[in-house]
């Protein structure tokens, strides 16, 4: 019982037995990086139909483009690793046809001889020529697309047409109201 005791006692002491409480301080409640990368990605709704449209700039348009198209080359890079699992480069080649509007049209690109040789792909440059159609929220957009085919070192380039699809979405987020886009390739070639 005094073993016990004892040790009841050591354990109160080394532990803070005997403090009052604890003093706690409150951090924001916003990380500061997260809100302003949040306030990058999403612009802000204008109530008036015409000045909604002026606020999608053509940079966002571009840059949404580009990264969508360069998320799908390197997923395509990741399934020609020989030294993956097989289960891994499943992942990533169902991943990569989420990138498309129309799975099939991944497929058919992905399908192409030119595509399957190659080592890897890069994306070089991508420029925006017109918006071929347009309803409500949806765009569909014409992109000259510039990307580098690697084969044993040797470096080939490749010109042809992206067409890319985008949706403007508006959000509802704590009572404010935020317009953001949505972008999905939905074919690359002729």
């Amino acid at each position: 019982m005094k073993k016990f005791t004892y040790i009841l006692l050591l354990l109160s002491f080394s532990c803070g037995g005997n403090k009052d409480g604890i003093k706690v301080t409150q951090k924001p409640a916003i990380n500061q990086s997260v809100k302003q990368h949040f306030d990058k990605q999403i612009l802000p709704v204008k109530q008036n139909a015409n000045q909604v449209q002026d606020s999608l700039s053509q940079e966002n348009f571009d840059e949404l483009a580009k990264q969508t198209i360069t998320r799908f080359f390197d997923m395509i890079n990741l399934t020609k690793q020989t030294q993956a699992r097989e289960d891994f480069l499943n992942f990533t080649a169902q991943n990569a046809q989420k990138l498309w509007l129309k799975p099939e049209n991944a497929k058919t690109f992905l399908q192409q001889s030119a595509i399957q040789s190659p080592d890897s792909l890069k994306l070089h440059s991508l420029s925006f020529q017109n918006f071929e159609s347009q309803e409500n929220d949806e765009i569909l957009a014409t992109y000259r697309l510039y990307y580098f085919l690697y084969r044993r070192g040797q470096r080939q380039s490749v010109q042809t047409k992206a067409k890319v699809y985008f949706k403007i979405l508006y959000l509802n987020l704590d009572g404010q109201n935020y317009l953001s886009l949505k972008a999905k390739i939905f074919r690359i070639g002729e």
